[in-house]
């Protein structure tokens, strides 16, 4: 197998993964074709996971990969070793990736050319130790099985969240979010001493001919769908204001999870496998699934 490309936006790749460095330890690098997938698996059942996806050419320039397994290659990688190199790629003259071995063994070499204060020409090289995954490995990590989300509303702006969320940690381990089909949002935390919520009027709900929302509501437009998380997961989520997301799109299934689309790109599309190859500001989605918990 055979990877290697010029980097033409590393700053975006840096902030995906700043997204995720409180998630877990280690996350999953698919490269395929044309795109690039960072994927964190709950390590323990019925924890958070996340599946992005960014399209190659938001990220890299003369982008080639090669290999046997439908020219898809699967890399499990340190986060925080995989941030320290991206880091060092900002600002760059010139930065490379390629996937090569070093003493035997598997790395991502980032190669990086700068200018010193006197002309010449500085090369740095950053190695980022990976795990190479077996086809089999790699089949075995799958998106959780959810069922079809009857509601998708659009989420308020990500500080305004963030402010609420801030301040709601502090009274409770679970956090109930709450929409209906009428643009209303709401996050509460309740326990003995405090009931607090928090309400998000005027949202855009969205109706869109996908697998997920392709059936007409259970319930009145104004009856709420209820999913209550973990709230260190859902400040976890909040993490991706690293991206700038154009939007956030909330779907609730209610008791499995909470899904959050972060989109990375035209607010025109979101959720999965909504790129659309014509719009030049389209560059990917994160994609967060918060299991429900028991109040």
């Amino acid at each position: 197998m055979r990877f290697r490309a010029q980097f033409s936006n590393a700053s975006l790749l840096l902030r995906i993964v700043q997204c995720i460095d409180k998630l877990a330890r280690n996350a999953v690098v698919k490269l395929t074709e044309d795109k690039l997938h960072l994927i964190v698996v709950a390590e323990a059942e019925g924890g958070l996971q996340m599946w992005s996806d960014v399209l190659a050419i938001a990220l890299f320039s003369d982008y080639r990969l090669e290999s046997l397994h439908n020219n898809e290659i699967h890399l499990e990688v340190h986060i925080d070793n995989l941030q320290r190199a991206l880091r060092s790629a900002q600002g760059a003259q010139r930065a490379t990736l390629k996937l090569t071995k070093k003493q035997g063994l598997p790395v991502l070499s980032f190669i990086i050319k700068n200018l010193s204060s006197t002309g010449r020409e500085l090369t740095l090289c950053q190695d980022v130790p990976v795990r190479v995954l077996s086809p089999d490995q790699a089949q075995a990590i799958v998106e959780p099985a959810v069922a079809r989300s009857p509601l998708h509303i659009v989420m308020p702006p990500l500080g305004s969240v963030r402010s609420v969320a801030e301040r709601m940690r502090a009274l409770g381990d679970r956090v109930s979010v709450a929409a209906n089909q009428e643009g209303q949002l709401t996050l509460r935390v309740a326990n003995e001493g405090v009931d607090i919520t928090a309400y998000f009027r005027g949202l855009q709900n969205l109706v869109h001919a996908t697998p997920e929302a392709d059936a007409a509501p259970a319930r009145p437009a104004h009856e709420p769908y209820t999913a209550t998380v973990d709230t260190r997961n859902f400040m976890r989520f909040l993490q991706s204001y690293h991206v700038a997301p154009k939007n956030i799109i909330c779907c609730i299934v209610e008791h499995q999870a909470l899904i959050l689309y972060v989109n990375v790109g035209s607010a025109a599309t979101f959720g999965p496998g909504a790129d659309d190859p014509n719009d030049p500001t389209r560059c990917g989605t994160l994609t967060y699934f918060l299991p429900v918990r028991q109040v």
